[in-house]
C-alpha cells in the first residue's frame, strides 16, 4: 500500500522470526584474526587527560565556592558519566565528589537554568552510573514540567553566553532529563511534556537552513533536543540540523561560535551532537574535527580557545571539548546499511567495521536482533544480508557488538521498524492546573499523509472499554503529535472523572486504520489516581548475563485470564502498568526466542506499587 511505500518497509505476518536462521553464540579462538589497531589512542589520551582536567578544576571550585555551580559541576558529572561508559579510567572517588557538589542543590544564578543543569546531570549518573539517585532525577524532573512553557519550550532564566546557552539549551536538558526518568520508572507521563519540548524545537528550527546565521549552540541544542526525543537521524527534522552543522565546519576541522575562527566550546559539542546523531569515527568531518581538539588542548589538559566574563568559562570549555573525545569508545564501530529509527526494507545489506582505539585490536564482531545471535565474525569487519520476510510487526532492536582483544566490548543499538508501524511513545499526563489531559505520540512516517485519530473510551470496573466518549483527528505530521482532551464529551456534556482508554489510530487516504496504539489513563490528579488505583512496577532482565531486557511485552493478566493492559519495557528494561483495580493479577513477559516468564502480584489503590522482577531464560 501506499503507507508501505512511502516507508520503504517489509511485509509483516504472525511470524516471530526472520527467515534467517540466528546461528549460535561466536566463539573465537585465539587472536590470530584480530584486526591490526587502527583506531585513535591519541584521542583517547586526549580525554582522559581532559577528564583529569575537569575533575581537578571542579573539586578546586566546589572547595572555594562551597555552592552548586552549573556550569561546573554539572558539567563535569556529564563527561565522568559518558566517560564511565565509554570505559575511560573515571574514579568512585571523583564520581562522589561531583555527587556531593551536585547535591549542594540550585545555590546560585538563575532557579530554571540551575535545575535543568542539575536533571541533566543527574540523568546522566542514572544512565551511565546507577540509580543511587533517583530521586534526585525525579525530583528535578518533576520541577521541570511546573516550568514548562505552554509553547514546549523550557524558559532560560540565566542566559550568560557562551557556558549557559538559553532556552533552547535548558529545553534539551529537560527533555534528556525526562527520558531518563520515563527510562528508570517507565511511567508514561513524562513522555507528553517531552512531545511538547520536541514540537517547539522543530518549530525553532524549521526555517533554518545551510545559509541561516543562526547562533551554533542553538543548532546543537536542538539536534541534541530531538535526538533526546528519540528523534531518528533519518527523519527530516534531524537532517536539517546535521546538513547546517556539517556545513559550519571550517577548513582547520574545527567549529566556532562566531564565524571567523574555530574554537573548544563550538568543536567539541558539534562532535558531541553529531556522534549521538548517528555520526562516528572514520567519517573526514568526525575526524577532522577530533585532530583540531588534539593540536589546541594545553599541556594541563584544558582548552583556553575562548574569552568569556563567566567564572569558570574555561571549565565548559573543557567539558564540551572532553565531551566531543569521551564519546569515542573503546573501539569505534561503523555501520552502514540500517539507520536509526528507519523502517525497514525487504532485503538490508548491513556491513560493520570496527576499529580499536587502544593497542590490542578486534577479535570479534557480533550482531543482536531483538537480543539473539543474527551474524559475526570473527575479524574487525562484517558483512550480512537480512532478509526481513516474516519480521514481527512493531519496533525491534539491533544492536552491534565489537570485542576487542582485551574482552572489552562496544555496542552500537539501532530501533528500527516493521509493517505499518507509525505512532509510537504513547504517553499521558493530566495538567492540574488546566484540568486537561495531554496525549502525546511521536509519528514516524516518512512523509505527511494520512490522519491520526485519538478515540477515548470509558471502562467498567475491571478496566475494560464501554462506550467511546470523545473522538478527535489530526493530519499526519511526521514528529510530535498532541491532543487534549477536557473530560468533556463529544456530545458536549461532561464526563465524569475516572479511568479511561486512549486509543491512537493512523488512518490512511481512504480514512482506513493501518495502525492502532493504546494506553490508560485517568482523567484527575495523580493523588485521585493513586487514591482509587493501583500500579504495578518491575524490572525484566536476562538470567544468564544480568542486562534488562528492552522492548519486551508485558501483559497484565486477571483472575479471568483476561488481558487488560499490555506495555513494553524501557531501555533500562522497566514496566509499568498504571490504574489498576484492586485485586489479584498475573504478569506476563514474551519475547521470542525466550522462555515466557509469569509472576503473581496483587494490586492496592493508596500504596506504593506493587513490584514484580522477571528473569528471562
Amino acid at each position: 500500500m501506499l503507507l508501505c511505500l512511502l516507508a520503504a518497509c517489509s511485509s509483516s505476518s504472525s511470524a516471530s522470526e526472520t527467515k534467517n536462521a540466528p546461528p549460535k553464540e561466536l566463539v573465537c579462538d585465539g587472536v590470530a584474526k584480530a584486526t591490526p589497531n587502527r583506531g585513535n589512542p591519541g584521542a583517547r589520551k586526549a580525554a582522559q587527560q581532559g577528564l583529569g582536567f575537569l575533575t581537578s578544576a571542579s573539586r578546586a571550585w566546589t572547595e572555594e565556592h562551597r555552592c552548586f555551580g552549573c556550569h561546573v559541576q554539572g558539567v563535569t558529572m556529564e563527561a565522568l558519566a559518558v566517560g564511565m561508559h565509554h570505559q575511560y579510567d573515571v574514579g568512585v572517588k571523583e564520581i562522589d565528589e561531583t555527587a556531593k557538589a551536585l547535591e549542594l542543590g540550585v545555590t546560585a544564578g538563575g532557579r530554571v537554568t540551575g535545575a535543568a543543569f542539575e536533571g541533566q546531570a543527574w540523568a546522566r549518573y542514572d544512565t551511565w552510573i546507577n540509580a543511587n539517585h533517583g530521586d534526585q532525577l525525579l525530583a528535578y524532573a518533576q520541577e521541570l514540567t511546573t516550568v514548562q512553557a505552554q509553547d514546549g519550550s523550557v524558559p532560560d532564566d540565566d542566559a550568560r553566553l557562551p557556558v549557559t546557552g538559553g532556552t533552547m539549551h535548558t529545553t534539551y536538558q529537560a527533555m534528556q532529563t525526562w527520558r531518563q526518568a520515563f527510562a528508570r520508572t517507565a511511567d508514561d507521563k513524562w513522555l507528553t511534556p517531552m512531545r511538547k519540548a520536541e514540537g517547539y524545537l522543530a518549530r525553532q528550527a524549521a526555517d533554518w537552513s545551510t545559509n541561516s546565521d543562526v547562533y551554533l549552540q542553538h543548532v546543537n541544542f536542538a539536534l541534541l533536543g530531538l535526538v533526546a526525543a528519540g528523534v531518528g537521524p533519518g527523519e527530516a527534522s534531524a537532517q536539517r540540523l546535521q546538513k547546517i552543522l556539517l556545513a559550519r565546519q571550517h577548513a582547520d576541522g574545527g567549529w566556532g561560535l562566531t564565524s571567523d575562527a574555530s574554537d573548544a566550546l563550538a568543536t567539541g559539542q558539534t562532535l558531541y551532537a553529531l556522534r549521538l546523531a548517528g555520526h562516528g569515527d572514520g567519517e573526514a568531518a568526525i575526524d577532522r574535527g577530533t585532530a583540531w581538539l588534539l593540536q589546541h588542548q594545553g599541556k594541563d589538559g584544558a582548552w583556553r580557545t575562548i574569552t568569556s566574563s563567566q567564572h569558570g568559562a574555561e571549565k565548559g570549555e573543557a567539558m564540551w571539548a572532553v565531551l566531543g573525545l569521551v564519546a569515542m569508545d573503546v573501539t569505534s564501530v561503523a555501520v552502514n546499511g540500517v539507520i536509526d529509527g528507519q523502517h525497514v526494507a525487504p532485503t538490508m545489506a548491513i556491513t560493520v567495521e570496527a576499529r580499536d582505539n587502544q593497542a590490542g585490536g578486534v577479535a570479534k564482531v557480533e550482531m543482536f536482533l531483538d537480543d539473539r545471535p543474527m551474524a559475526g565474525a570473527c575479524a574487525g569487519t562484517l558483512a550480512y544480508v537480512w532478509s526481513t520476510a516474516g519480521l514481527q510487526e512493531g519496533k525491534h532492536t539491533i544492536d552491534v557488538v565489537a570485542t576487542n582483544t582485551r574482552a572489552q566490548t562496544s555496542r552500537r543499538r539501532f530501533e528500527v521498524y516493521a509493517g505499518n508501524t507509525y505512532l509510537t511513545d504513547l504517553g499521558t499526563r493530566f495538567d492540574e492546573a488546566r484540568q486537561t489531559t495531554e496525549i502525546g505520540v511521536r509519528n514516524i512516517a516518512l512523509a505527511a499523509t494520512g490522519k491520526v485519530g485519538l478515540a477515548i473510551f470509558a471502562t467498567d470496573g475491571d478496566g475494560h472499554r464501554t462506550a467511546q466518549v470523545f473522538a478527535a483527528t489530526q493530519p499526519g505530521t511526521p514528529g510530535a503529535m498532541t491532543f487534549a482532551w477536557n473530560g468533556v464529551g463529544t456530545d458536549g456534556k461532561p464526563q465524569a472523572k475516572g479511568r479511561y482508554i486512549a486509543e491512537l489510530s493512523f488512518l490512511d487516504g481512504k480514512g482506513a486504520a493501518v495502525q492502532k496504539t493504546e494506553t490508560v489513563f485517568v482523567q484527575d490528579t495523580e493523588a485521585a489516581q493513586r487514591a482509587q488505583f493501583g500500579e504495578i512496577e518491575g524490572n525484566l532482565s536476562f538470567e544468564a548475563s544480568g542486562a534488562d531486557s528492552a522492548n519486551t511485552e508485558l501483559e497484565l493478566v486477571d483472575a479471568m485470564g483476561t488481558v487488560v493492559q499490555r506495555v513494553h519495557t524501557t531501555e533500562k528494561g522497566n514496566y509499568r502498568f498504571k490504574a489498576v483495580g484492586k485485586g489479584g493479577y498475573k504478569i506476563r513477559a514474551k519475547k521470542p526466542g525466550f522462555q515466557a516468564k509469569e509472576a503473581d502480584v496483587m494490586a492496592a489503590p493508596a500504596s506504593k506499587p506493587s513490584k514484580a522482577d522477571l528473569k528471562l531464560e
